[in-house]
């Protein structure tokens, strides 16, 4: 098993810990408007990111073509300089309305992206990985299925050399740094949703799960 597709089992299970760790009404479909945030997200990403070109990544390490791609950048291409503190969880938190409320749920969101970047095997403070997990994460919740080791690290190839060739790493730190915040985060809370669903037996939330990758599948031009 590779190491990006270790990262994305990991994050699936270390978010539904995370989530159903004493929180359980912030988990509810009718709580807060997880689709709106996701709606948000994609778009921020997919405003930089072009999503045609993802859409061609995903349909590379999915269904490979006849000649095998041959990848032009190292990954470390699409590594950026982490500064300061994460701030995308107030994006998070503006799901819900209380503010006693907001801050437990931007009290989650940090905490999934920093549990998500304790893995070991996560390439951190790399937006195509962290691409790659919210991609990942999304086709899973979806269809029920993990993509392979050779599929993820297509995927996150592919990434790489768009980012690199479109000109997305020339871009401000900050505004890098934000999109893989946002990235990370989604694709963890959509993973906490979707396992929360599945050990506690609640179909409404793997269900939600679903709806969210959706979101993201569609933004991306991928549904």
């Amino acid at each position: 098993m590779n190491d990006l597709r270790r990262t994305v089992l990991w994050t699936v299970t270390a978010a539904g810990l995370l989530m159903g760790s004493g929180q359980a009404q912030f988990f509810t479909p009718s709580f807060q408007n997880y689709q709106t945030f996701a709606q948000r997200s994609v778009g921020y990403v997919a405003a930089t990111v072009k999503p045609d070109f993802a859409a061609l990544a995903v349909q590379q390490a999915l269904k490979p073509p006849a000649t095998p791609v041959k990848y032009k950048y190292d990954l470390a291409r699409s590594d950026f300089a982490f500064k300061g503190q994460p701030t995308q969880q107030k994006n998070c938190a503006a799901m819900v309305q209380k503010p006693a409320d907001q801050q437990v749920m931007a009290k989650l969101c940090l905490d999934l992206f920093n549990a998500a970047q304790t893995i070991p095997d996560l390439r951190k403070n790399n937006l195509a990985a962290g691409l790659t997990l919210l991609l990942s994460i999304s086709l899973q919740a979806q269809t029920g299925s993990e993509l392979s080791d050779a599929e993820t690290n297509a995927l996150q190839r592919g990434l790489n050399d768009i980012l690199v060739d479109s000109g997305v790493m020339k871009g401000k730190q900050a505004d890098l740094q934000a999109m893989y915040e946002t990235s990370v985060m989604t694709g963890a809370l959509i993973a906490g949703i979707a396992q929360t669903g599945a050990e506690d037996g609640q179909p409404e939330l793997t269900d939600l799960a679903k709806v969210l990758a959706a979101v993201v599948l569609k933004g991306m031009k991928l549904n």
